[in-house]
């Protein structure tokens, strides 16, 4: 029975971390039509900083924060002098743009830090919560705390503020959205810088556990990915409900088959949602007129 409850406990934590890693891939696509690739890089280089200030002595709050700003600034410079740019030849350009964005950073960070793993700062071990027969640490309370916060903001912000409706706009319909004096290249800038922050914040709740490499953070991108293919391309609900299930049933494959079979199961839900319903299980049909 212990075994049951920490799976599905676990995995309802996880699958809000893969729905936040989500969050930060709708926010580039619900604007420019792509997803990035750069993501788990992006939140690699703000954990670098956030390590090297950790080890000068700088309180966790501090270096926390600093992590989520620095996501941001990175995140909107590369979308603002990277990426961007590539998007006058079109969307896939863009999009494999990211690709080359991220292995570029892979090898900088490779580079100056080494391929070895480095353990990162959490906020506490101890026990703070115990739910039904599983004790949950200080970490684990507050990864989702944060978590739930920011997807309930970011759902209130894309469907009540004028910044959340423009980047619908942008998306959905760039020749109305220019003609009512929406500037697309700013919002384009600022959905990079929305979504260089989620990383950081993601990577703050990854990092304590697979450690800090150049690529460890791109492992949960990958769960993230699924999130909003299996939930919707542009839906930050699908995300989340998307999440909990590949994080519940991820648990429940490593604790009563194998942890080697997680990522066959993931494989295997991924393959059966886009041949039963390939815009997503909250994603919306295309209409095209002819």
């Amino acid at each position: 029975m212990f075994l049951l409850e920490s799976s599905l406990i676990a995995g309802v934590i996880s699958g809000l971390v893969y729905a936040l890693a989500g969050i930060g891939l709708i926010v580039i696509y619900r604007v420019s039509g792509y997803v990035s690739f750069a993501q788990g890089d992006i939140a690699a280089v703000a954990l670098y900083v956030g390590l090297w200030l950790h080890t000068s002595g700088v309180p966790y709050a501090a270096m926390a924060l600093m992590v989520v700003l620095t996501g941001a600034l990175v995140g909107w410079a590369v979308g603002r002098f990277l990426v961007i740019p590539f998007e006058r030849f079109g969307i896939l350009p863009a999009a494999v743009a990211t690709v080359g964005v991220g292995t570029a950073m892979q090898g900088g960070e490779n580079y100056l830090f080494g391929g070895e793993s480095h353990a990162f700062p959490t906020l506490g071990d101890g026990t703070a919560l115990t739910v039904l027969s599983v004790n949950l640490s200080v970490a684990d309370v507050f990864s989702f705390a944060v978590c739930a916060l920011v997807v309930i903001l970011m759902t209130a912000g894309f469907r009540r503020t004028r910044t959340g409706v423009a980047m619908r706009a942008v998306h959905d319909n760039p020749a109305a959205a220019q003609t009512l004096g929406l500037r697309a290249k700013r919002i384009k800038r600022t959905s990079w810088l929305i979504a260089g922050a989620l990383a950081g914040i993601c990577g703050l709740f990854i990092a304590p556990i697979y450690s800090l490499t150049p690529t460890s953070v791109n492992s949960i991108l990958l769960f993230g990915f699924c999130a909003i293919v299996v939930g919707g391309l542009d839906s930050i609900t699908g995300a989340v409900v998307a999440g909990m299930i590949i994080g519940v049933a991820s648990n429940l494959t490593a604790a009563y088959l194998s942890p080697d079979l997680v990522t066959t199961s993931l494989f295997l839900c991924l393959t059966a949602v886009l041949l039963l319903r390939p815009e997503g299980l909250f994603g919306r049909r295309s209409v095209a007129r002819v």
